[in-house]
Parts: C-alpha cells; sequence; structure tokens
C-alpha cells in the first residue's frame, strides 16, 4: 500500500525551491503543516509524535478539517508551503523494464515537488490542497483538494467535498514508516485494497464531539481535475468509522470499513466487496511508554479475477493484520519502530514480513526530516517483488514560507 500524500521528491527541486522562496519570503522552522507552526509558534510535537506522524491533537485537527484552529491566529502566517525529498528503495528496478513484476523506476528517486494550500477560505470554510509539480521526473497529479464546511450540529459536524481522505485511521495518511501498515493493502485477485484507502473525489461527513468521531463518505475517481465529474468511475465506494478519540487522550480505537463495486480488468464482471476494520493507536509518552498501532481488517471479494487459465477465482475472504510499535529515543530527537504484517489473499497466498524503521529531524534544521526503514518481504512480495531484505530511504524538506515585514 502506498504510503502517505507526501512521499518522495528530490534534492534539485528543493534547490530551486530555496532560490524562489529567497527571492519572495523566508523559511522559518517547521512542521509537515509549516503554516500553522509559524501562526501558533509551537514546536512539532504540538501535532506529531514524529513527523509526519500525528499525535492526539493532530488528529483531532486533522479529522475536523482544520476548523478547530482558530482563523485570526491562522491569518498570521502564509497559507502555502513546499515540499521536496529524494528517496532511495533497493527493491526497485533499474531504470528499465525488465520484465512483468519488474517496476520501471530507478533506485534513486528525484524529481518530486509539490506545493500545499492550508487553511481558511471563510468563517466556516476550510480547505487543503496539494498539487505534484513534478512527481518521478514527469508532471505530478493532484493528491489533495478539498473544501470542508463546519458550521453544522454545533460546530461539531463538518462536511468535506473534493478529492478527499477517506475514513480511516490517520497513520493511514500521516506515517513517518516508509511503507505503513499492509493489513488494508491486500491485492486480492484484481482487487487492490490499498487504492480503496487512497484520495479519491467524493463526499465525506464527519461528527467529532467530545471522545466521538463518526464519519461516513462516498468516493469515486482518483483522477485530476477531470475526476471531478466523472460520476461512473468504475469503482464506487461507501466507506465509514466511528471512533472513541479525544484532543487530550494519547489513546484511540475505533472500526472503519467500506463496501463497493468496481469492474474487473482481467475479464467481464464486476467485483463486490466490502470490509470491517478495527484499530487501536496509542501515542509513545515522554517517559518511557512506546506507541502503538495495530489494525486487522477482514475483507470479502464477491467475483476477484481470473485465474491464469481464464477460470473465475470465485467468492474470496481476505484478512490482514499490522502491528507496530515505536519510541522515542536519543532525548526525543528520533523515533525508531518495529512493525510486523500478516496478509491472507485468501487464494493460496500468506504473506509475512517484518520492518524497522528510523525517523529524525536533521539537528538544528527542524524542517529537514530523515527516515530510514528495513523490511523482511511483506511489501514487497504484496507487490509481487522478492521476499528477501530490502532497504528504503528519504529525505524530506517541507519547506513554509514566512512573508518578509
Amino acid at each position: 500500500m502506498a504510503r502517505r500524500k507526501y512521499l518522495l521528491g528530490a534534492l534539485g527541486a528543493a534547490a530551486v525551491a530555496f532560490l524562489v522562496t529567497g527571492l519572495l519570503a523566508k523559511p522559518a522552522p517547521s512542521v509537515a503543516m509549516p503554516p500553522f507552526a509559524q501562526a501558533y509558534g509551537l514546536p512539532c510535537s504540538a501535532c506529531h509524535t514524529q513527523v509526519p506522524l500525528l499525535n492526539a491533537n493532530g488528529r483531532y485537527i486533522q479529522r475536523t478539517g482544520y476548523a478547530s484552529l482558530d482563523r485570526q491566529v491562522l491569518a498570521r502566517a502564509l497559507p502555502i508551503w513546499l515540499d521536496a525529498s529524494t528517496g532511495y528503495d533497493s527493491s526497485a528496478g533499474t531504470g528499465v523494464t525488465l520484465g512483468p513484476g519488474q517496476p520501471n523506476v530507478p533506485k534513486y528517486e528525484f524529481g518530486n515537488f509539490a506545493i500545499h494550500g492550508i487553511g481558511y477560505i471563510a468563517p466556516d470554510l476550510t480547505f487543503h490542497a496539494q498539487q505534484w509539480i513534478e512527481s518521478g521526473g514527469n508532471s505530478g497529479p493532484l493528491d489533495t483538494f478539498w473544501v470542508t464546511y463546519n458550521h453544522l450540529f454545533g460546530r461539531s459536524g463538518h462536511l468535506f467535498f473534493g478529492k478527499i481522505l477517506n475514513p480511516a485511521p490517520s497513520p493511514y495518511s500521516m506515517d513517518f514508516e516508509l511503507d505503513g501498515a499492509t493489513a488494508s493493502g491486500t491485492v486480492v485477485g484484481d482487487h487492490d485494497w490499498g487504492a480503496t484507502y487512497g484520495n479519491r473525489w467524493g463526499t465525506r461527513f464527519a461528527y467529532v464531539h467530545k471522545t466521538l468521531d463518526l464519519e461516513a463518505g462516498y468516493y469515486l475517481s482518483s483522477d485530476d481535475f477531470n475526476g471531478i465529474t466523472d460520476f461512473n468511475p468504475g469503482d464506487k465506494t461507501f466507506q465509514w468509522k466511528a471512533a472513541y478519540a479525544q484532543p487530550n487522550s494519547p489513546l484511540e480505537l475505533g472500526v472503519f470499513g467500506s463496501k463497493g463495486a468496481v469492474p474487473l480488468t482481467s475479464g467481464p464482471g464486476i467485483d463486490v466487496y466490502h470490509s470491517i476494520a478495527g484499530y487501536v493507536e496509542l501515542d509513545p509518552s515522554r517517559y518511557g511508554r512506546p506507541g502503538l498501532f495495530a489494525v486487522y481488517q477482514s475483507g470479502k471479494d464477491g467475483n476477484p479475477g481470473f485465474d491464469a487459465n481464464g477460470n473465475p477465482l470465485g467468492v474470496t475472504s481476505s484478512k490482514g493484520l499490522s502491528v507496530a510499535i515505536f519510541e522515542h529515543i536519543l532525548h526525543n530527537a528520533a523515533t525508531v519502530g518495529f512493525r510486523h504484517d500478516l496478509n491472507d489473499t485468501g487464494l493460496g497466498t500468506v504473506s509475512n514480513g517484518n520492518s524497522i524503521n528510523l525517523a529524525f529531524n536533521v539537528p538544528h534544521f527542524d524542517y529537514a526530516h530523515v527516515f530510514i526503514e528495513a523490511n523482511t518481504g511483506s511489501s514487497s512480495a504484496l507487490a509481487g517483488g522478492s521476499n528477501g531484505p530490502t532497504w528504503k530511504g528519504e529525505f524530506w524538506l517541507t519547506l513554509p514560507i514566512k512573508a518578509v515585514h
């Protein structure tokens, strides 16, 4: 399953970004949403366990569509920021097509650079937009584009429109692990469950009140702006979530699920699928208690496709389990984590994998982040690669813009 929306960019693009912002503005210490940090004058730890992984307060801000932040305070900062990074993946190809299952991508990836806009449009309207200017050396796609109306049910209701996140645990979109939990990313025949949890055009309603987080949404195309009017994109999904969550408690737990239909690519027919999952998330303490993210998903595909001989696969039930434990080290200057993944397609393929992750901010350069991952097969096996150890790394710059006064 793809990692968060803010993955991989280029050092060259970062240099260009610094040049442009140096002419018009000046950078300031930041977090994954730099304008918020600038406006409030807060450190990364106010919203993040480890950038970009959110803590309880950050998750509350995310699910309320930023409406829990003060509009007048946010007006102190420009609502625009940039990001760029470079990445390495030992399991990637060599830049040429080697055959089935061999990706046509280099081990070192350059050429990714994105621009973000976040904040308020009006007193009851918030927004978030992210456009990849360049991705993998090519013109980048639209990642995120939504507007939220927040004056419903005593301001506890938030109605999202646009290309939006799905109702799933926050680490599915913002995580310091490069691969992230694969429990909801199992590939079953024609159906890739990971695609179900990507940003898509649609609408979502979130009711956030005290300890209650109830969300439901309907999702269509994942295309760029051309997908905004595509009401028959193929995959149509209803998704939901119910959780115990509050901004001042490190513990969050809940259930989420989906029901949808997608046309088969291997032959005629429609795959009607549905899932249900449970999760628990616990923020680490600054006094030695480790953090935890665990999720278990059970899925069912009514018509997952055809085998190599053209025979229908039949109704299939799949399951996935991911358990991640992580801890602050070096006086909270870095985070180290261990994750175990189990994925059973229900078609005879079972994948087990382990992952070790390390993340930290570059000392004295708070808006530069480093991520390193070593894994033994889970993610690479799901993608059709080898089961041997693989290494991944990323150097990520979040580039805030602060107006010169």
